[in-house]
Parts: structure tokens; C-alpha cells; sequence
């Protein structure tokens, strides 16, 4: 007698992804997981800044311990984004310029480029254009915050950079233990875990909360943060900025999008805000070519 079909029809089939998806997070919250740590440097000088007894000069010397990191400070002091009359060519003037928590955020972002390093030629590649992305989105970010009222560029440009944070974690993880990853496998895996694995090395940075909600506000395509604009929002126009002729944004049309139609420039029509970022191409470049290093 012919079994049932509940009988005969086979088991489906192990999604390894998802296996793998548990493996990670269950690691993560066990702390077995090796999370990559923010720089020295960048948690001096955030403790310094949340020194009352510290002063500008204090953090200064502090970032002169890297001449490079102290000669991008004043590159960014001289960049479109705080351009003044004056020209600034000391690490104490850019800080005075800039201001002490914009140079905090500053520092922290030009500090996370070391963590993007792979031994493997696939993750190599892969964290490298993660950076290169997020650079791109932070650049842009910082442009969108300076036409925004009540944003700052500085923090908008952190947030923008630490968008795709959990795709660093997730590629260690595969390296460390020596993974199979071929790039479709990997493109799954990052879609899956970027966003939660962000949010969890952002919040054991001890990030603000609003930094560190940024990784799953990214492509939140339905978020509604309410009527004013918040730095996820930011990231999200951004981020969809950023995609505009490379062929890798799949969600609604801009107009469509709540983040969108919060920005100043939305009253001017997707056409026209699309020209206006057009015309800030060359203050994207400059920021991102010092974010680049």
C-alpha cells in the first residue's frame, strides 16, 4: 500500500545559511563571538572629551600621538565642510574650529578604517569595498546633514560609516573559523546579518542610541521616525544616494520613501535634489578622500 504523501514526501532541506545566521548570533550573545574592538586611541580621546577637566589641548596632544590621524583633522577643519577665511594648520586650531565633540566624531571615524583588514583575498576584497561604500554614504551624509537644520554634518558622516559595521564582524567570523563563502553565499549572509550584528558592536561600543540604531534603520525602507528628521533618516537618503547608477538598490522609488520626504530638499522635487548632490560632487569627493586616508 502507497504511503501518504505526509509519509513519502521528503524532509526540506537544511538552509546552511541559516544555520550558520544562528551559529553567529548565539556565539555573539555567548561572547565566543571575537567582536572587533573600537581603536585606543578613539576611546581616549571619547573619555577625554567626556572630561570636564579636559581641555582642547589635552585632546590635541592626545591625537598627535598619530601625526596622520592629526594631519586628516586639519585636513577635514580646511575641507567645504568647515571652510572659513582662515586657513588652520595646527591639530589645537582644527579642534577649536571644528568643535570638541564634532573632532570626537571625527577621530572615531577616521580611526575605523584599521579594522578593515582580511587575510583571505575574498574578504579582503569584500571589506574593502564595504569601506569604500560606506565612506561614499558618509560623505553624502554629511552634505544632506549641511542642508538639514538641526543635524550636524560631523555625526551625520559617523553615522554613515558605521551603516554597514556588522558586515566586519560577520566576514571575521568567516575567517576565523575558515568558512566556505562563495560571493553569492556571502551577499546572502551579509543581507541577513549586517543590520543586527551592527547594532550589537555599536551598542558593546557604547555608542548613543542614535548611532547605534543606524545599522537596521539603513534599509528600513517603512521606518517612520516621526515628523523630524533623525540621522537614520540621513543614512537611509544616503545610502539610496550612493546607489544611483551602480545597480544595487532594490527598494521603492525615492519619492516614495518616508526618510525622503522628511529632507528639506524633498520640497524641491527629486529631480532637483538629485542636482543639488550633483553639485556638492566635489565636497564628497573631498570627504571621502580623506575619510579614504
Amino acid at each position: 500500500m502507497a504511503g501518504t504523501a505526509a509519509e513519502t514526501e521528503a524532509p526540506p532541506a537544511p538552509d546552511d545559511d541559516l544555520v550558520l545566521l544562528q551559529r553567529i548570533i548565539k556565539d555573539a550573545k555567548s561572547g565566543r563571538l571575537r567582536l572587533p574592538s573600537l581603536p585606543d586611541l578613539a576611546i581616549k580621546v571619547r573619555a577625554a572629551v567626556n572630561d570636564p577637566r579636559r581641555s582642547i589641548s589635552d585632546i590635541a596632544r592626545l591625537v598627535q600621538f598619530d601625526p596622520a590621524l592629526a594631519a586628516r583633522l586639519i585636513q577635514i577643519a580646511n575641507s567645504p565642510l568647515y571652510r572659513g577665511a582662515k586657513k588652520y594648520d595646527n591639530c589645537h586650531s582644527a579642534i577649536s574650529r571644528i568643535g570638541v565633540e564634532p573632532s570626537r566624531n571625527l577621530i572615531v571615524s577616521f580611526t575605523l578604517k584599521n579594522l578593515f583588514k582580511a587575510r583571505t583575498p575574498l574578504l579582503r576584497d569584500r571589506l574593502q569595498q564595504t569601506w569604500q561604500h560606506s565612506c561614499r554614504v558618509a560623505a553624502i551624509s554629511s552634505v544632506l546633514a549641511r542642508l538639514t537644520p538641526g543635524l550636524d554634518s560631523d555625526r551625520a558622516l559617523l553615522a554613515g560609516l558605521v551603516h554597514d559595521i556588522g558586515v566586519l564582524p560577520l566576514l571575521q567570523y568567516i575567517e576565523t573559523l575558515q568558512l566556505d563563502a562563495d560571493p553569492e553565499r556571502l551577499d546572502k549572509l551579509i543581507a541577513r546579518m549586517r543590520a543586527a550584528l551592527g547594532t550589537f558592536v555599536l551598542k558593546t561600543w557604547q555608542f548613543e542610541a542614535d548611532i547605534a540604531g543606524i545599522p537596521a534603520q539603513a534599509e528600513a525602507w517603512g521606518r517612520d521616525s516621526g515628523e523630524r528628521v533623525d540621522y537614520g533618516d540621513i543614512v537611509q537618503v544616503a545610502h539610496v544616494h550612493s546607489q544611483f547608477g551602480r545597480g544595487g538598490y532594490f527598494g521603492p522609488p525615492l519619492p516614495e520613501l518616508r526618510a525622503y520626504q522628511k529632507l528639506t530638499i524633498s520640497k524641491l522635487g527629486p529631480g532637483c535634489s538629485l542636482e543639488l548632490l550633483e553639485r556638492s560632487q566635489q565636497e564628497i569627493a573631498e570627504v571621502m578622500h580623506i575619510l579614504q586616508g
